[in-house]
């Protein structure tokens, strides 16, 4: 089961610079799925936990990361080979979800920052985002529906954070170091929607908040409350960036 964003629009180019493209194969070479990532600083990337699937056997010798991209179908800026990938060790999936859905990704060699490549902002200790916030989620999705074809073009969706007592009501698993987004009601323009194909790229996708330093990321985009997009508490929960701020210093730091 996979979790897809549908509505939204297409981003204008350059807007979201620190955001790539996973092309992920399997041991085999017989099955490929995407994700979607950020980039942290030169040698690394950031994704969701759930992009590393064990059971079939991921090949990081032949996982792509693609930055600069903005239409998939066109050449890339850069395609970058993957080193290793360290997920959180405490990775587990849940009967509705995922918990501590995080991972991160070295790549061989080092990118080259420009403007259409460049890393993201991260969360300090006194930020804070609510309902007020100005938040946008970013990927390549589903523009009409579950099951239509996947957008070529990098799209983007304004969404609200929403309040961690209201996503709980309805996703009543919902941890700390999880958050909710989604538009002011339900239906396909904002909410994540379940689909039940292979994922649609947009796992891993940043939840991205407006603050005086720029766009910060807030989450990483993991999974959809039970609810469809037909009710107005169907959220996107995300993994809350600013409670793994320790793991993702501990493997950046050293390069």
């Amino acid at each position: 089961m996979g979790a897809g964003v549908i509505g939204g629009g297409d981003a204008p180019k350059g807007r979201w610079p620190g955001l790539v493209y996973l092309d992920i194969t399997t041991d085999s070479g017989m099955r490929k799925w995407h994700c979607s990532g950020s980039i942290l600083n030169k040698k690394w990337v950031m994704t969701a936990g759930r992009c590393w699937d064990d059971e079939l056997w991921t090949r990081w010798d032949r996982t792509g990361v693609w930055v600069g991209t903005y239409e998939l179908d066109k050449p890339s800026k850069r395609y970058m080979d993957v080193d290793i990938v360290y997920r959180k060790p405490e990775f587990r999936v849940t009967g509705n979800g995922f918990v501590n859905d995080i991972s991160l990704i070295r790549l061989k060699t080092p990118l080259d920052f420009s403007e259409n490549v460049a890393p993201v902002i991260l969360p300090r200790e006194d930020d804070t985002f609510d309902s007020s916030s100005e938040c946008w989620i970013a990927g390549w999705w589903r523009k009409n529906n579950a099951w239509g074809e996947k957008s070529m073009t990098l799209q983007e969706m304004k969404v609200r954070i929403v309040s961690q007592t209201r996503c709980k009501a309805a996703f009543p698993d919902l941890s700390d170091n999880m958050l909710c987004a989604g538009g002011p009601a339900g239906g396909k323009d904002s909410c994540n929607c379940v689909i039940f194909q292979h994922p649609p790229g947009d796992h891993g996708s940043p939840l991205m908040c407006r603050t005086a330093r720029g766009f910060v990321q807030v989450g990483i985009m993991s999974f959809n409350s039970p609810d469809d997009c037909r009710t107005p508490d169907s959220f996107g929960i995300y993994t809350q960036v600013s409670s793994y701020m320790d793991f993702i210093k501990t493997f950046t730091f050293f390069g």
